[in-house]
Order: structure tokens, then sequence, then C-alpha cells
């Protein structure tokens, strides 16, 4: 197995799809929450706007965006088409295949904003009160009194969405079921297609404790720089 050049690949496709959903998604549902808190009689219809997305099924969403990505009557290109950039093939192009994938997470949304939300009007009234008293408004708010005070569950997600990442398997294989050219082939695809397709049960469990192991280290050194950052 450690002499396959494609399982080296979909290591490789898992954590350029973990970094891509890290650095286009993992701050937008905390942004959205910080907007939540400051609204007034509108909380409660935003809310129920931003949990709307965890309701729709992986596969449904998926489906409409593959019709956003179609190269031929997909709005993607009409969009790209108004600033002069030429029709895209999107999902059929291994260089954008995994932004394809990632960027829906980009509109946010979801309970994550939810978990978020509450995590900020937990924070105490009176050291709110506080900080205004003291000139501590707008930005600094939030820089000074809020995050630090949600920062355990930003840990906490932030692990949830390595793991998340590591595993990926139903929404790359829904969109493009690891191609093109194994171009969005992760490692839950690889063991998937070990199992399923090459019927190899032996290289496909070897594959899977070790996907298994390195996901426990990964965390286990999150919560250490956790731990000591406390200390």
């Amino acid at each position: 197995m450690f002499q396959s050049k494609f399982y080296w690949d979909a290591w490789a496709t898992t954590f350029i799809i973990l970094f891509l959903q890290i650095g286009m998604t993992f701050l937008i549902p905390i942004i959205q929450a910080l907007f939540l808190n400051e609204l007034g009689r509108l909380q409660n219809t935003f809310t129920t706007l931003y949990i709307i997305p965890a309701l729709i099924p992986a596969v449904v969403n998926v489906i409409i965006w593959k019709w956003i990505w179609h190269p031929d009557y997909g709005i993607a290109n009409s969009i790209v088409a108004l600033f002069g950039v030429e029709p895209q093939t999107w999902l059929s192009d291994p260089k954008l295949v995994l932004f394809c994938i990632v960027f829906p997470g980009v509109l946010g949304g979801g309970l994550n904003v939810l978990l978020y939300l509450a995590a900020i009007q937990s924070t105490s009234t009176d050291v709110l009160e506080s900080a205004a008293l003291d000139g501590c408004v707008g930005w600094r708010k939030i820089v000074y009194i809020i995050l630090p005070n949600i920062k355990f569950m930003i840990f906490i997600q932030f692990i949830m969405a390595v793991i998340v990442a590591m595993n990926a398997l139903d929404v790359p294989y829904l969109y493009a079921s690891g191609g093109p050219s194994g171009a969005s082939t992760t490692q839950g695809i690889y063991i998937f297609n070990t199992f399923n397709k090459d019927y190899n049960y032996g290289r496909g469990s070897a594959a899977s404790i070790i996907m298994l192991l390195i996901v426990g280290i990964v965390t286990l050194m999150q919560m250490h720089f956790e731990n000591a950052e406390r200390e």
C-alpha cells in the first residue's frame, strides 16, 4: 500500500481539502454569529434562514451545485463571463474540482452558527457592561471580550472541522466520484474503492486503521497545544 502512488495522492488530496475548508469556510459561521448577535427584532428571522442549510440533505445540495457548476447551462459560467473570464469546465477540470467541492461552504449557515451564537450570548452581561463603560465597544469588544470568551467553542469546532475534512467521502464522491483523473479522490474515497471496486479487504482495512491513527494523532496534538496555551 505504501508503494502505491494512488494511496499517497489520496492523502495529498485529503490535506488540500482540509486546508481549503479551514481557509475558506471555517471563519464564516463565526462572522455570521457575530452579525446575528448584534441584530434586534430580526435575529429570529435570520437565525431561521441560517439553519435552513442544515435541513437540506447533502445529496440535494450537491445536485443543486452540480447544476450551478455545469459548463453548458450552469450559472457559474454566466457570472464569470460578466468579468470577461472564459467559460470553465469546473468539476471536469482537475485544477478546479476541489475548489468547486469546498466553495459551497463559503455561504455558511447551519448548526455551527447557532452553536457560536449560543456561546456568544452566554458571555456575562456584567463583563460587557463594564467593557462598554471603559470604552471597549465595536470591534474592540469583539476582539478583546467576545472572541476570548468563545475560544473553547472555536477550538472544539476546529477539531470537528479537521476530523470531517480528513474523513471526507460522501460529498466529494457525489460531486465527481473521485475524478477527473483522480483529482478529487480523498483518502475516504480511496478506502471505499479499495473495498467495493478492488475487493482488496486487507489493503482497505490497513488504510482505514492508518487514517484512524493519523486523525487521532492530529486531534491529540491540537488538544495538547490548547492545554499548553491555557497553562
